[in-house]
């Protein structure tokens, strides 16, 4: 499998009553396809995957499948701590119709990196799916070689892809340099996109992509018709507006605010993530509205 494209890391909405609102998750998807998105990662880092339990992430795979399998692919995280989680997860996600699994290492323990690979080939076996290993050293302080990273995809079958979430462009170059079969490589810096692309990835993954799906599909439509002015122009464009996300917090709650925003029930993050601060919202959509990015 060769996914391309522009991929919203989709958040997941939860009601007043803290339950997974599988409506708001439905209508924020279709938008997102209207808006020109070429597919879904479902319960990653933007989705708040690893504060759900296994039967809240079900809920929202099987919500997500129902309203856009058929029309675009669709990459389930299933990272958890436990492999024997993230095996079932994964299980789910096949039988479920989902069209690839992606994992985190696993987190808390520091692990050999054999075992981080026995990690991932228990989850690609059990998935029988495109699998694609998560890179997100931020995150998780697990931060491969481009020798390990090739060593991984050499020794996974099924290890079709990278979710590349970090700004080390040589690492992305060397590893498609040396990896024994070239990996589908979809990058997740937002605030580099263009520069990913250009070093060779496949297509982009992002939690900013929620509120600017159809700047993202812009510039990925430039970039593919070789108008490298017109997608740094787009660039510059999701760039200011990164710089608005930081400067509202940065985080989980500014990024579902922000979408919110845009006339969805996305509700507040799961704790330990901060709500978005009640008495800020009139200045944040203010400064969306100056940006273009909602309505004025």
């Amino acid at each position: 499998m060769n996914i391309t494209g522009i991929l919203p890391a989709i958040v997941t909405p939860f009601g007043p009553d803290g339950d997974v609102n599988t409506d708001a998750l439905r209508s924020l998807a279709a938008y997102q396809i209207e808006k020109g998105c070429n597919g879904f990662f479902v319960c990653g880092s933007a989705g708040e995957g690893v504060l759900m339990n296994m039967d809240e992430r079900s809920r929202v795979v099987e919500a997500m499948v129902s309203e856009a399998s058929g029309q675009v692919p669709i990459i389930v995280h299933v990272g958890a701590v436990s492999t024997g989680e993230a095996v079932e997860l994964a299980k789910h996600a096949r039988k479920s119709g989902a069209s690839a699994v992606s994992s985190i290492p696993p987190l808390y323990y520091k692990l050999s990196w054999d075992a981080i690979i026995g990690h991932i080939r228990a989850i690609a076996e059990a998935a029988e799916l495109p699998t694609y290993y998560y890179h997100i050293p931020y995150i998780t302080n697990v931060v491969p070689t481009a020798a390990e990273l090739a060593q991984m995809i050499d020794s996974i079958e099924n290890l079709d892809g990278i979710k590349f979430s970090s700004t080390d462009l040589y690492l992305l170059w060397e590893t498609l340099e040396i990896a024994p079969r070239k990996p589908n490589v979809l990058f997740g810096s937002d605030q580099q996109l263009l520069a990913g692309l250009a070093m060779g990835a496949d297509g982009g993954i992002g939690s900013t992509y929620n509120y600017m799906t159809g700047w993202f599909a812009e510039l990925y439509s430039a970039f593919r018709r070789n108008d490298y002015a017109g997608a740094k122009k787009v660039q510059d464009m999701i760039n200011r507006a990164i710089q608005l996300y930081f400067k509202f917090g940065g985080n989980r709650g500014t990024e579902k605010m922000m979408t919110s925003l845009l006339g969805f029930e996305i509700g507040p993050p799961r704790q330990p993530n901060s709500p978005f601060p009640a008495e800020r919202v009139d200045a944040l959509r203010k400064e969306m509205e100056e940006l273009g990015l909602i309505p004025g």
